[in-house]
């Protein structure tokens, strides 16, 4: 088989133009940083309205951004994925929040001792997946980053928040950079200059 029709490697064009534009990204660091300030300033449901809020925007923002650069096509798969990523995102937040009163009340002492810890693991975990799911591998380099900084405030005195904020920032800053990479590699393509080129 021909290595430009490779299924597979058609597969991961494919998977890599959807996450080119640095939009994802953009909008794990903010999901990270939503979760950081929730726990700063105790505000109770703020991180659900980031995560649904910023989901949307960053699908609308494509279609501003991203389609018009580089076209778009959707297939069943990718919605497929694109679903498995919202599900799992109000997943862990619906068990977010029935965990906590049972950590707080300290009935489980092992998920009281190790809860921040482990809540930092399954969101590493699940960052990783994500990765794996669309094989965007520098995803892993983030579920490795979030992993890292949950060590550090297990076994040392980085608090909880900032476990959260400081590698949200540094995603945002990385998916910043590559959505300012892709609008100077792809400029928006007008309907003249695409009429004369044919």
């Amino acid at each position: 088989m021909r290595p430009e029709t490779d299924p597979k490697k058609i597969k991961r064009k494919v998977y890599m133009t959807f996450f080119q534009d640095g939009l994802w990204d953009i909008f794990l660091g903010v999901f990270l940083l939503g979760w950081g300030f929730t726990i700063w300033f105790d505000i109770p449901l703020l991180q659900t309205a980031v995560f649904i809020g910023f989901f949307w925007l960053v699908l609308g923002l494509k279609r501003i951004i991203t389609y018009p650069r580089i076209g778009h096509a959707t297939p069943t798969e990718q919605r497929s994925r694109t679903l498995k990523i919202a599900i799992a995102g109000v997943v862990l937040l619906v068990a977010v929040v029935f965990l906590l009163p049972i950590v707080a009340r300290g009935e489980v002492q092992f998920l009281r001792n190790y809860f921040e810890f482990l809540f930092g693991s399954m969101i590493a975990i699940a960052v990783a997946l994500i990765g794996y799911w669309w094989r965007i591998y520098r995803w892993y380099l983030y579920a490795g980053m979030i992993f890292l900084f949950f060590v550090f405030n297990q076994w040392s005195e980085l608090s909880f928040s900032l476990s959260f904020i400081m590698p949200g920032g540094l995603i945002t800053l990385c998916g910043l950079n590559i959505l300012y990479r892709f609008l100077r590699r792809y400029p928006v393509v007008s309907q003249e200059d695409n009429y004369e080129s044919r």
